[in-house]
């Protein structure tokens, strides 16, 4: 695409592809698409998108945009990276370079987290003020984006949009000019102190930190702060300082208010790191605890400069360690009973030996068994594929019935006709699992044409019931076609209609 702006500093992609629609006067989201990624499939993602590499391609090298610095300065990935290890990081960025088919939320850990994404856009109204004075434009900051925050950290409460996030526009980049700006949201001082937090931790740039080292982190520092009761972990303390910290009204509308069970996050979070915590989590806790002392940057160097010791075999050694000059009795004993069963009919068959090899040869073991796993059949039976198709065939025949009324309705294409029903992802993701749903799905489902003769039609009528004279012209902008867009159908239409009205 000729001319493409680039980012302002701090702009999310999302404003930036937005803007550029603006500029090249493109009224069609789905030729914006087509015109920048080259792909009409692209879905407008405001936190992690992916195609990052495609708009990396519409910058001249010198102005230094190449994916990294798109990545880390245009999006929300910094807010993720550090509590992620490095080797998701890869993959999380190469994802987001590419096709990711909503792997990089995946990666990021945002599809499970407690801390939901924002659903709609979210603006500072003297931000924008100041944009349009000084750049003639206004602009989507990522701070204002990001979740849990409310506070502009330049000029106060930010405020509601009308702008959906993944609704039934989710291939639409929507420009902050072509929006309304609702109301400021209610505030507190937690709000401005947490705000102030991500603010800083959004310029951070990190290539990941470990599960080991976050352990490591949170051990040495439930001993500083003294939250430890005879070298062990003072849980009941901590849940009481972070609950009076931030309250449980704050910590409840945030989604993150720990839970007394044994299963809560905030106990887990001072356990070994089997898992990835949000930047949410891990800012409330390491504020309140250091009563404001630590900021996340602080923690986040500290993390970064321990050494864990990791125990990791490299190729060599793994392959000293099956030699067989180097296997003892009960070592060639239990590769024997590997070649013919998995490990654990092995070990149900000689558990005496299973138990001296992982006494004394454990890595050995280790590794040796999971060269010979047996492969797992999962068979998913939780779920009645059969009555869930057909209640939901059912919906969906009432959902079309109810549209096919109304002549001012959307274009009933299949994302649109799923986004209707009351269980939406279920259909979208399992959808060759509900093959009656799928057949009505193709039926019902509007063709380019179909959609075009319905808005001709609406278009006519309107004219009619106003007594407004049948131009081309009018009849054509009050329908929204044009004749680059129109089909060969649809151009037969408009002639006879013009034929028998002029």
């Amino acid at each position: 695409m000729l001319g493409f702006p680039p980012p302002y500093s701090e702009e999310l992609l999302y404003s930036t592809i937005a803007r550029a629609g603006v500029h090249d006067g493109e009224t069609s989201p789905k030729q914006l698409l087509d015109r920048v990624f080259y792909n009409r499939s692209v879905i407008a993602t405001v936190d992690l998108p992916s195609h990052v590499g495609k708009l990396a391609s519409q910058y001249n090298k010198s102005l230094g945009l190449d994916l990294q610095t798109l990545v880390s300065r245009h999006t929300l990935w910094p807010i993720y990276a550090p509590f992620l290890p490095r080797e998701r990081n890869i993959k999380l960025r190469s994802w987001m370079g590419g096709s990711s088919q909503g792997a990089a939320h995946l990666a990021s850990g945002i599809v499970a987290s407690r801390v939901k994404s924002k659903s709609r856009l979210y603006v500072c109204a003297k931000c924008l003020k100041e944009q349009r004075i000084k750049f003639g434009e206004c602009f989507l900051s990522r701070i204002w984006q990001a979740p849990v925050v409310k506070i502009c950290p330049q000029h106060g409460p930010l405020s509601l949009t009308t702008i959906l996030i993944d609704g039934e526009h989710r291939h639409t980049y929507t420009a902050i000019d072509e929006t309304s700006v609702l109301g400021s949201l209610n505030t507190s001082y937690n709000d401005e102190l947490f705000s102030r937090q991500v603010s800083q931790l959004i310029l951070v740039e990190s290539e990941g930190i470990s599960n080991a080292q976050w352990t490591a982190f949170y051990k040495h520092f439930t001993s500083s702060q003294g939250y430890l009761n005879d070298l062990r972990v003072d849980h009941a303390s901590i849940h009481n300082k972070v609950i009076n910290f931030w309250g449980k009204a704050w910590l409840e509308d945030a989604s993150i208010l720990p839970s007394c069970t044994e299963t809560s996050w905030l106990k887990a979070l001072f356990r070994k790191h089997r898992k990835s915590f949000s930047f949410a989590e891990h800012i409330v806790v390491i504020t309140a605890l250091s009563n404001g002392k630590l900021n996340i940057c602080d923690a986040i160097d500290k993390v970064s400069s321990m050494e864990i010791s990791i125990k990791e075999h490299t190729q060599e050694t793994r392959l000293e360690l099956i030699a067989a000059n180097k296997l003892n009795q009960d070592q060639i004993k239990w590769k024997q009973l590997l070649e013919h069963n998995p490990p654990k009919a092995s070990r149900k068959k000689n558990p005496a030996l299973y138990t001296r090899l992982y006494r004394n040869h454990y890595n050995w073991l280790m590794y040796i068994n999971s060269l010979f796993l047996a492969k797992k059949i999962v068979v998913n039976k939780r779920v009645d594929w059969q009555q869930r198709d057909s209640k939901t065939a059912q919906e969906l025949r009432r959902v079309f019935e109810e549209l096919t009324e109304n002549l001012n309705a959307p274009h009933l294409s299949k994302t649109f006709l799923i986004h209707q029903l009351e269980k939406r992802a279920t259909v979208e993701k399992n959808v060759q699992r509900l093959p009656r749903c799928s057949r009505l799905l193709s039926i019902y489902a509007e063709t380019t044409t179909e959609y075009q003769a319905r808005r001709l039609a609406r278009a006519f009528i309107s004219m009619l019931e106003r007594r407004q004279k049948i131009k081309r012209w009018s009849l054509l902008r009050q329908a929204g076609l044009s004749d680059e867009r129109m089909t060969d159908i649809i151009a037969k239409l408009l002639k006879e209609i013009l034929s028998e009205h002029t």
